[in-house]
């Protein structure tokens, strides 16, 4: 069901539509040219995955993710968009924690039909856009704010965004989060805000402020939403969080670069959270880039607060990302999070190939978590096809259970 704000926006837009083309032949006619000038998008995403976990049933799921998209013309930088998804699970023997069988090992993707986006745009000078509805947004390297698009049902957000350039090197980027649809397709109301500033006079360097206050507003327990190991109602888990990043590409010859990444954070409660929230985050990354292929060194800590009580959680990210895909880590353990993470990844012969190897501890007393193999191999056959097969393997030492994962799918865009 559509709920009130969203049918406002739907109810308003259609009294306004209605009255231009009352009053002039000439809007019947660009609404029309709009439409029928528009764009039609179609995209497919089969896929088998499998996963082992100690304790439960091994899960073993085939679902088919479909998108139609409906992209109007622009009209005086006006334009809409509107994404239908389908996703349908074939092979069932999984726990997609909507349909009861406890019994398996869990794979987040139920079965849904809705609508994924469904947007009014506004674009102008200075690269401004202005965007109001159901939107996916993905902010950087969606470590904070993502629609984890990973998941057969991604997350989108019923907000009112603005983004715009000041200048050549200097933008900023603002939005008001009134729900989500989070990955189990369950409407989370929310009173959420997103900004960010950031200056890049260059390729060697692009510094960035930023500010995500998430504040879930429902008034009991919703499937899905954002965790953080804390005991209370729904709104023990708000936080703020500021931070700063620093990052950039530093050519040194003979085509070699060498990338950094220097991030830090600060999370504190918002809006009813609990005072236990009281964490740092810091992220430093580099490493070496040449002919294709690169060798990239990592060291994340979600900290914890001063008892261990609490870790650095990321409510809005597209987690699966981030500290492995076993996804074990999706909710930072009380005693925080410590990664060490090598990647080595280049393309050959069409075909992108990654692999990376973590070990985990606790950011609160060191303890060793455990350690994961991630493996993924994507060949793209043309503009419109593409397969591929991804692999997982944690292996616990005192955080978790053994989690073993594989995955095979196509994905065809149109």
């Amino acid at each position: 069901m559509i709920s009130f704000p969203f049918r406002r926006i739907l109810v308003c837009t259609g009294l306004l539509f209605a009255a231009s083309l009352s009053q002039e032949n000439t809007w019947a006619d660009s609404l029309s040219s709009a439409i029928s000038g528009g764009k039609i998008s179609l995209d497919f995403r089969p896929r088998y995955e499998f996963l082992s976990q100690s304790g439960k049933r091994d899960a073993n799921a085939f679902t088919v993710q479909t998108l139609l998209g409906l992209a109007s013309k622009p009209m005086a930088g006006l334009s809409a968009y509107l994404q239908f998804i389908d996703v349908a699970s074939i092979v069932n023997r999984y726990n997609s924690l909507r349909n009861g069988r406890t019994g398996y090992a869990v794979i987040p993707d139920p079965e849904e039909a809705n609508v994924n986006q469904a947007y009014l745009q506004y674009q102008g000078l200075g690269g401004l856009q202005v965007r109001a509805g159901r939107q996916e947004i993905n902010l950087d390297d969606q470590r904070f704010v993502g629609a984890v698009g990973f998941r057969q049902t991604p997350q989108s957000f019923d907000a009112v965004s603005v983004q715009g350039n000041l200048n050549h090197s200097l933008g900023a980027y603002a939005a008001y989060i009134w729900r989500i649809k989070n990955i189990l397709n369950e409407n989370v109301p929310n009173k959420t805000f997103l900004g960010e500033v950031h200056w890049q006079p260059s390729a060697l360097f692009r510094a960035q402020a930023f500010g995500y206050w998430y504040g879930n507003q429902a008034r009991s327990s919703i499937p899905g939403a954002a965790a953080c190991f804390l005991s209370g109602n729904a709104q023990i888990c708000n936080s703020q969080t500021l931070g700063l990043r620093f990052q950039g590409v530093v050519p040194v010859g003979s085509g070699a670069q060498i990338p950094y990444d220097v991030s830090y954070a600060k999370q504190l409660p918002y809006d009813a959270g609990s005072s236990l929230i009281n964490a740092q985050y810091y992220h430093l990354s580099t490493g070496v880039r040449w002919a294709g292929f690169g060798a990239i060194a990592n060291y994340m800590v979600m900290g914890s607060n001063r008892t261990g009580s609490y870790g650095f959680q990321t409510p809005l990210a597209s987690k699966h990302l981030f500290n492995g895909w076993a996804e074990v880590f999706l909710t930072t353990p009380p005693n925080g999070l410590r990664s060490l993470y090598f990647t080595l990844d280049g393309t050959l012969l069409g075909t992108a190939f990654q692999a990376t190897y973590y070990d985990f501890r606790s950011a609160y007393r060191g303890e060793n978590y455990g350690h994961e193999v991630d493996l993924s191999a994507i060949h793209r056959f043309s503009a419109h096809w593409s397969a591929g097969i991804q692999y997982a393997d944690y292996r616990r030492s005192h955080y978790g259970v053994n989690t073993e994962g594989a995955w095979v799918f196509v994905t065809a865009a149109f």
